[in-house]
């Protein structure tokens, strides 16, 4: 069954206020957006001084290669581009469209909200430090992607896959988290 938010809201009220309730409800999940997407990001940037994906249980693999065990630096942590790179933006997006209600037509406004996390940092080489160029320029990509399905590289000048080293995606303690903010989508709500 198919529901609009229009009829959702009637459930709480039934007249003139039903605009308000509207209105209320896009505002908190835009609010709700804003605050999930913000709490992800710091999640992830989290990863950065725990030396792991956060609250994981488990650290970021050790290097295992000659060439990587030269280094002291902690794993993923040489410059702190990486770390600062994980940004996030809410944008607000609008809908129109017309209903007729009792022969009358009213424009009726859809506000949503998404939130979008994304790594700023590029990989490029450097001497004597790894590095990447060409069509694969996505350093935080590299180490946090899955290596069985991508076609990345340790270097420019191998072929052997990068270790996986996780910082950002699916988390069952994220979720919680973010579950701890839901009832503010039903803030100022009647019997909410």
């Amino acid at each position: 069954m198919k529901i609009t938010l229009e009829i959702f809201c009637r459930q709480w009220v039934k007249d003139k206020r039903e605009r308000t309730i509207v209105s209320r409800f896009e505002k908190n999940i835009f609010d709700f957006t804003t605050i999930a997407g913000n709490r992800s990001r710091m999640f992830f940037q989290a990863s950065f001084n725990t030396g792991g994906f956060f609250r994981s249980g488990s650290g970021w693999r050790p290097r295992e290669s000659r060439w990587g065990k030269k280094f002291t630096h902690p794993v993923l942590i040489d410059t702190g581009m990486l770390g600062k790179s994980v940004k996030g933006e809410v944008r607000r997006f609008e809908s129109t469209n017309y209903q007729s209600r009792r022969g009358f037509s009213s424009k009726i406004f859809r506000r949503g909200a998404k939130y979008d996390i994304w790594t700023a940092e590029e990989s490029f080489p450097i001497k004597g430090k790894r590095g990447r160029k060409g069509k694969y320029k996505s350093y935080a990509a590299i180490h946090n992607s899955d290596p069985g399905k991508t076609g990345y590289t340790v270097n420019q000048y191998s072929g052997k896959k990068p270790v996986q080293r996780q910082f950002i995606g699916f988390s069952e303690p994220l979720d919680k988290d973010v579950s701890r903010y839901i009832d503010m989508i039903f803030k100022g709500f009647p019997h909410a």
